[in-house]
């Protein structure tokens, strides 16, 4: 017999079974459905009319009671209304007999109904307080005992046949639970007798698979049957023999190389991105894909990734973290962590470009590390303001001689003082500066700024000091380059920072500023013909109180790492290339203006 004829066979057994269980059943769901209709037909409808005419009772009375107090009219009305329902109940549970002593509740109602009314017409012509209490309140709770009496017979007898109902479930239950038991009984050993024909076959060809999958083609599988598992298990060999004559040709030495590096790829720790040459995302490893998911997509919206890759693939270079700050905080496993980008171009043996690697470094120890070095460092800076501006005050109250005339040398020690203390001033503001904008104290205001009025703003304030140390200055960018969504001032201390620094590391040349569009950003840069970066110095150009040797007049040495901050809270990323003895360009990007704001932003007129 072929596989599929015993499954079927046993399929068919126990679908049988399943219908006739099915049919016991609904046999007796249909019997309970009768009994329960049988309660609401002969209980249900006089249980509701007693209700009725006890509540139509209570409205009687009360209309009684409206005419005794005077609002007559009212009374009647409420009085016709209630003895219309009365009657109406009274007439559904005369025709509703079905318990025993039923009829004799029914006429004593019907009785103690017309006396009720024949008093209450009385009382309607002489409406005294006499005539209630004793004449008519009385009849009212005959009558009320009556239609109570009525309910009860019927309650009774509900709760009495739904009890007998609820054992006959109960019988019918166990019974039902019996048939199940035995039918699932019978399935096991149906499914037992089922696997040990066909799984046996089944569990040799997976050993087999399993040795195939480690590396050993030369296993096999050997199976007698000749059902579709055997057929299977002839197929499965010449598979094998097939793997076997691949491996041993350059294919299959090829597919063996792309296998151990994607082995390696997904074994990184961190997370590893690949694109192709249009920076569309080919290959995530398990890493990546904990953070972004399945999807793609979700890689391809990150502008920041985007922009790395782009300027990996334009450029033909690696584009490392000691060249490029930018910080991904990405949520893993519900917790947030910060990640530094490593994009490198891929080139085939000919040097054609094939795509991009891009490797997020797990920095978060790191940022945790600089928070509270941060956090130390606003803390003693904010603390020795107040004893520096003491001493900066006494300073120059000294050099005002307003305690005194003082000597040549006494005002040549005093100024030195002097120097040294605005240095150390503007130190601990560019710090304090730093710990807010980490903090988030100094967001930016956003507004719309045309790229060009951004850049002739920066060129007058700025000429005047790059022309001083005999340098030239010159601005490069289209006139139609897109409306930038900035904070204007801040974006004006990014530019300043970085021409103060290529003036301090430039001794003749010039010093340019161009932009252009980059997607949905605008890059802008500032390069110059100076000294350039040591190697050594890339890695923390952008990191706080470096400083690299050779300015005319060094800072402390936050200037970049402002600039990283500000840049960072627009959203952009800024980068730097530079070889000794030709010059350095920084380059860093700025959101576009699309109409809107980001959400808690502040917002600006509009340029």
């Amino acid at each position: 017999m072929s596989l599929r004829a015993r499954l079927l066979t046993g399929y068919g057994i126990f679908i049988a079974a399943l219908v006739a269980l099915a049919a016991w059943s609904a046999w007796r769901l249909h019997d309970m459905g009768k009994v329960s209709r049988r309660i609401i037909s002969e209980n249900y409808d006089s249980v509701l009319a007693a209700q009725e005419m006890k509540e139509s009772l209570e409205r009687q009375d009360s209309a009684a009671l409206f005419i005794l107090l005077g609002a007559r009219e009212r009374g009647l009305a409420q009085l016709r209304e209630h003895r219309a329902r009365f009657d109406q109940n009274f007439t559904t549970a005369a025709h509703n007999i079905t318990e025993m002593g039923e009829s004799a509740a029914i006429a004593a109602i019907q009785r103690d109904r017309d006396v009720y009314y024949e008093r209450f017409d009385t009382f309607i012509a002489n409406p005294t307080r006499n005539e209630y209490f004793t004449q008519l309140e009385p009849q009212f709770n005959q009558l009320r005992a009556d239609c109570e009496h009525l309910l009860q017979l019927n309650q009774r007898a509900m709760r009495f046949k739904s009890e007998a109902a609820a054992g006959v479930a109960q019988l019918w239950f166990y019974r039902t639970l019996l048939i199940a038991v035995v039918l699932v009984v019978a399935g096991v050993v149906l499914a037992f007798w089922l696997a040990q024909r066909i799984v046996g076959p089944i569990r040799r060809l997976t050993e087999s698979t399993v040795k195939i999958a480690g590396g050993d083609l030369n296993a096999s599988v050997i199976v007698d049957s000749n059902d579709e598992v055997g057929i299977l298990a002839a197929e499965y060999n010449r598979m094998a023999e097939s793997l076997r004559q691949l491996r041993s040709s350059d294919m299959g030495k090829l597919l063996v190389a792309q296998q151990t590096t994607e082995a390696a790829i997904d074994s990184l720790y961190d997370p590893v991105i690949v694109t192709d040459g249009d920076g569309r995302v080919t290959k995530l490893n398990p890493a990546a894909e904990e953070i972004f998911g399945m999807h793609v997509g979700e890689v391809a919206r990150d502008v920041r990734i985007a922009g790395a890759v782009a300027e990996a693939l334009e450029s033909q270079r690696p584009v490392a973290a000691e060249e490029m700050s930018s910080v991904l905080p990405l949520a893993v496993a519900g917790s947030e962590r910060a990640f530094r980008l490593r994009t490198t171009p891929m080139r085939d043996n000919d040097h054609h470009l094939l795509g991009a690697v891009t490797l997020l470094e797990d920095i978060t120890h790191l940022r945790e590390i600089d928070r509270l070095k941060s956090e130390f460092i606003a803390t003693a800076s904010h603390e020795l303001r107040t004893p520096l501006t003491s001493v900066q005050m006494g300073v120059y109250l000294l050099l005002e001689r307003a305690v005194g005339q003082l000597t040549e040398k006494q005002v040549e020690v005093l100024s030195a003082c002097r120097d040294d203390c605005d240095r150390l001033d503007q130190l601990m503001r560019d710090l304090l500066d730093v710990s807010r904008i980490e903090a988030g104290e100094s967001k930016p205001r956003f507004e719309s700024v045309r790229t060009r009025d951004l850049l002739d703003a920066a060129t007058r304030e700025l000429q005047p000091q790059v022309e001083s140390k005999g340098l030239d200055f010159k601005v490069e960018a289209p006139s139609d380059l897109p409306v930038l969504r900035i904070d204007r001032s801040q974006v004006e201390r990014v530019l300043a920072n970085l021409v103060v620094n290529a003036i301090r590391y430039t001794k003749q040349g010039e010093i340019k500023i161009s932009a252009q569009p980059r997607g949905n950003s605008v890059a802008v840069s500032v390069s110059d013909t100076g000294s350039g970066i040591p190697a050594e110095y890339l890695p923390h150009i952008f990191d706080k109180f470096v400083q690299v040797p050779g300015a005319a007049t060094g800072g402390a040495g936050l200037g970049l790492a402002i600039s990283r901050l500000i840049v960072e809270a627009h959203g952009g990323q800024i980068s730097v290339q530079s070889e000794p003895s030709r010059g350095s360009t920084f380059t860093f990007t700025l959101p576009v203006w699309n109409g809107s704001l980001p959400p808690g932003a502040g917002a600006s007129p509009s340029s």
